[in-house]
């Protein structure tokens, strides 16, 4: 089958076996993780260096999955969406590789994706369609008036993503860190550059990195190791001779980058003064130097993690920042260290930059906290062992790790077991190790360099002029040939995009039948039971020796503002000194006992009677199943005995979670409008929008503009919540662990520690609905987020799940994401009998809008097979869980009353659901689209333009 295999070693830590092996033909290699793991986990990468800020690996990586010659239909990403049980499906794009990923449960349904994704890396259709760059990329359009514009989905995706201060920080840092490799350059592209970039070009580009020479192929669980190499040879690359692969990533040789001084966008609602930003970059070494990579994370935390760490202490006493953070940004060939000053004023950047040299050498003369380090390194240690990749499942997880080694000619296993490395790192705390690493990297480094950002009120409009003043100049400079190729290549792609897929072409996509299918979802184990006296749910799930704690306090008896108190209050839990613990000893504690805590206010709208809904303050903690008794003696610290008397450190987190907040919201604005739409028709969403959402931040920056002033009050209002909410009478316990002692413990201890306190729970939360609104938020960002929420009472239904589907990608992916240019969109149900309907970093919120209301229309023509559909609904019903989130999500069904049963009869009406059921849902979307309320975030030009569509139009 052409493959060598050139060792085979076993992994103890993941009870794994590693299989490396090589394609002998044309040089390819191959790494087998051979383990007991049902999700199986395919991924292909290229070593891809850019050469500059067009963008092109990235319109690449969109573009490959354009059609390709086997499958030669404008989509199969969207196809393998559609009929597909895959549980991770994507591309992405890294400063110096492409990776492409998949994985599935399904055997058939693996060998389906496998193929077509080595179809569409080395055969796609993108050499003999410039419409696929034209879409994914760039092109210009020109109106009936003449007039000329830009467009493209990488684009509008990139000028999101340059919104973002965090962002444009980074890649200034790597521009200044490394003149001279690929990492200085932006991958994803830089929207100011994108259009540099020639058809000829990207083809070439593809032509010369993606080949088997070139790549690197990741395989991970139990799969048949024959099957999968024959497919790779016989199919894909024995057709290709061997290459001399690109040559790899060049070393940087150490440089003082210097100071670069540059904008960001500010609210024109926020004052300039005060706003500035101050970072600070290191090289911190290469991909080899595992232990000071380590060490330089764990630092990172001691130094910076939170407010009593001492160097983010420092700033903030001296009132040179609102906030300090440091991180280690890895994965690459010379990893680098950036140490961000966050609301700097811009007189007093010098000063910060001083204390920071300051502090940084009195730590290093005096010495560091070296339990603080040791707490640090044990909270690393749980994570890296406990191997949960949040968004990637952790077939993609290990697979990072492996290219983080192997891609740069090292130990492809080098990453992926702990072995005794934080043994070492122990050992060594206490011989100076740390301290002479801030003196090695962050004080005498001589691979370094700063940026500034200053705040603008102007940038997004002076962004806007300078692309219309590119595109003016461009089009001045056009002959009669050139404005007929443009009109040509738009009218050419307009053409293939609105042309629906041939039944020969659809017909080459596989495709899983319905009878491959399970018969009913799997079963999340829920025991509800009293202990002590307490109401206990325990999912007993293989753990490997972990044990998840949610504690839910009731707060149905709540009002809109006490939501934000809560909310609030969740910020302060953990971050302030208790009666027995100060606080900077309190974060080395919860460290050194936790691998994870958090608190937050949640809902749960019923199933059911979507008038009715649970409300909680939910307290989230992960343990060995070893420290359950002292983590849950902890909690109980910190539920009943933290002191809400440090008024000026209160304020610091305040102002720290409104700029964060006003971040997220800038960055991520579908899931915000989306809430904030929905709050008129379901509690849930008020409750949301209060403790989360743009109330929430309207309430933080009231307080914070009222400043000390306001805290006694506020700290008073606290002090009785806590006393209130944090009692026996208001808890429910879950338990997920394989520990069958650890629920018993826990109630044990609680109800010894907890007060029982007294609480009737009302039938229904006393949070009132906010009233209707169709409105525009100004954003300071060059792209907008439009939402669309409303009643839908058939959420519930089979079919209603399959007509998403079939409303997402047959309608909205191609008018709003194909043809509209923006970087994401869908269609949401709740289990509360909600639908929204969103689109992600777009160009035209009124574009996405009319969208929308085509759907009724859409659907009452709709005559298309929905087997597709189908078995989409079916993946998206049945998600890949870790024990973690099989516990919460049970939680989240007991909470709904969703039994299993109807689950089960939600995936039956799936399975039988037929086209023109599908249709009769036109008149139920009709409804909808006429009683739904609507929010835009983005700038005030595309609110504007969305007219009637917006009654009012807001500044946050």
């Amino acid at each position: 089958m052409g493959f060598t295999l050139l060792s085979k070693r076993p992994l103890d830590e993941l009870d794994a076996v590693m299989w490396e092996m090589q394609h002998e033909p044309t040089g390819a290699r191959l790494i087998w993780l051979d383990r007991a793991e049902e999700n199986k986990t395919f991924c292909i990468a290229f070593q891809t260096q850019p050469r500059d800020d067009t963008g092109v690996f990235h319109i690449l990586e969109h573009s490959v999955l354009c059609g390709s010659e086997r499958y030669p239909v404008k989509d199969p990403y969207v196809e393998l969406m559609k009929t597909s049980l895959n549980t991770f499906l994507n591309a992405i794009t890294f400063p110096d590789k492409t990776l492409y990923p998949f994985s599935s449960r399904n055997e058939q349904d693996f060998r389906n994706l496998l193929r077509v994704y080595l179809d569409a890396v080395f055969h796609p259709l993108l050499h003999q369609k410039p419409e696929i760059f034209a879409q994914e990329g760039w092109h210009y359009e020109v109106s009936a008036d003449r007039a000329v514009s830009c467009k493209g989905v990488v684009f509008n995706e990139m000028k999101g993503v340059f919104s973002s201060p965090d962002a444009q920080l980074e890649y200034e840092m790597n521009r200044r860190l490394f003149p001279d490799t690929c990492y200085r350059w932006v991958a994803g592209g830089d929207p100011e550059h994108i259009p540099e970039l020639s058809y000829e070009q990207f083809v070439a580009v593809h032509q010369q990195w993606y080949h088997p020479s070139n790549a690197y192929i990741f395989l991970d669980g139990a799969l048949d190791l024959d099957e999968v190499l024959k497919i790779l040879d016989d199919e894909y690359l024995s057709a290709c001779a061997r290459r001399t692969p690109p040559p790899p990533v060049p070393m940087q040789t150490p440089v003082d980058g210097g100071t670069a001084t540059l904008d960001y966008a500010l609210s024109r609602q926020e004052s300039l003064s005060g706003h500035c930003w101050l970072g600070l970059g290191y090289g911190a070494g290469t991909f080899r130097d595992r232990e000071q990579l380590t060490a330089l994370q764990a630092l990172c935390d001691v130094l910076c993690g939170d407010n009593e760490s001492p160097l983010k202490r420092c700033l903030l006493r001296k009132g040179l920042a609102q906030d300090v953070t440091m991180q280690l940004n890895s994965g690459v060939l010379q990893p680098t260290v950036l140490l961000t000053v966050k609301n700097c004023d811009e007189n007093r950047l010098e000063e910060a930059s001083a204390a920071i040299q300051d502090e940084l050498a009195r730590l290093v003369r005096d010495g560091l906290n070296h339990q603080r380090i040791c707490a640090t390194l044990d909270n690393l240690e749980f994570n890296l062992r406990e191997r949960q990749g949040g968004w990637m499942p952790q077939g993609l997880l290990l697979a990072t790790q492996v290219y983080g080694s192997w891609l740069y000619g090292g130990d492809p296993a080098a990453n992926l077991c702990v072995g005794t490395l934080f043994r070492q790192l122990r050992q060594q705390c206490s011989e100076g190790y740390f301290e002479q690493l801030i003196d090695r990297v962050l004080l005498d480094n001589s691979h370094r360099c700063r940026v500034i950002l200053r705040p603008s009120h102007t940038l997004g409009d002076e962004r806007a002029a300078r692309e219309s003043g590119r595109i003016r100049a461009a089009a001045e400079g056009w002959d009669v040939g050139m404005w007929e190729a443009v009109r040509y290549l738009q009218t050419q792609t307009e053409a293939w995009q609105t042309t629906p897929d041939s039944t020969e072409a659809l017909a080459t996509i596989p495709r899983l039948r319905l009878d491959q299918i399970e018969a009913e979802p799997r079963m999340l184990p829920t025991e509800v039971e009293t202990l002590t006296g307490l109401s206990v749910l325990r999912h007993t799930l293989p753990t490997h020796g972990i044990t998840y704690l949610n504690l839910y306090f009731a707060l149905e008896d709540l009002d809109r503002e006490s939501i934000c108190d809560a909310s609030y209050l969740c910020e302060l839990l953990g971050a302030l000194d208790t009666t027995s613990i100060p606080a900077a000893e309190l974060s080395g504690k919860i460290r050194a006992c936790f691998g994870s805590l958090q608190s937050r206010v949640e809902a749960y709208g019923e199933a059911e009677h979507f008038d009715r809904c649970r409300v909680f303050l939910c307290v989230s903690a992960s343990m060995l199943n070893t420290k359950v008794e002292q983590g849950v003696l902890l909690l109980s610290e910190l539920l009943q005995n933290t002191r809400l008397e440090d008024h000026e450190k209160m304020l610091e987190i305040l102002r720290q979670r409104r700029a964060a907040l006003t971040q997220q919201i800038a960055g991520n604005g579908s899931s915000f409008a989306m809430t904030r739409a929905g709050a008129a028709f379901r509690v849930e969403c008020v409750v949301q929008e209060y403790a989360g959402g743009i109330e929430y931040l309207q309430w933080l920056k009231t307080i914070e503009d009222q400043g000390m002033d306001a805290m006694p009050v506020l700290a008073e209002r606290l002090q009785a919540l806590l006393a209130r909410v944090f009692t026996g009478a208001r808890l429910t316990i879950s338990v997920t662990s394989d520990a069958e002692e650890a629920a018993g413990k826990t109630a044990d201890l609680l109800a010894r520690t907890l007060p029982i306190g007294a609480f009737t729970r009302p039938d229904r939360p006393v949070v009132q609905l906010c009233a209707p609104r169709r409105e525009g938020i100004v954003l300071p960002t060059d792209i907008s987020f439009t939402a669309m929420s409303g009643p839908f009472p058939d959420a519930n239904r089979g079919i209603a799940r399959v007509m998403k589907r079939v409303v997402f990608l047959d309608h909205l992916w191609n008018s709003i994401r194909v043809q509209g240019g923006a970087y994401g969109t869908g269609m949401v149900l709740r289990n509360n009998g909600l639908a929204s309907l969103y689109s992600y970093r777009d160009p035209s919120a009124a574009h996405s809008l009319a969208c929308y209301r085509e759907i009724p229309a859409f659907l009452k023509t709709f005559t298309v097979e929905v087997q597709s559909a189908i078995i989409g609904a079916i993946a998206e019903s049945d998600p890949l869980l870790t024990p973690r989130d099989k516990g919460k999500t049970a939680d989240a069904y007991h909470w709904k009353k969703l039994s299993h049963e109807t689950l089960c009869r939600i995936w039956q009406e799936i399975l039988t659901a037929t086209g023109k059921d599908v249709a009769t849902y036109a008149e139920r979307m009709e409804r909808f689209v006429g009683q739904s309320a609507v929010c835009v975030l983005g700038p005030r030009s595309q609110l504007e333009q969305c007219g009637a569509e917006l009654e009012t139009i807001l500044s946050i």
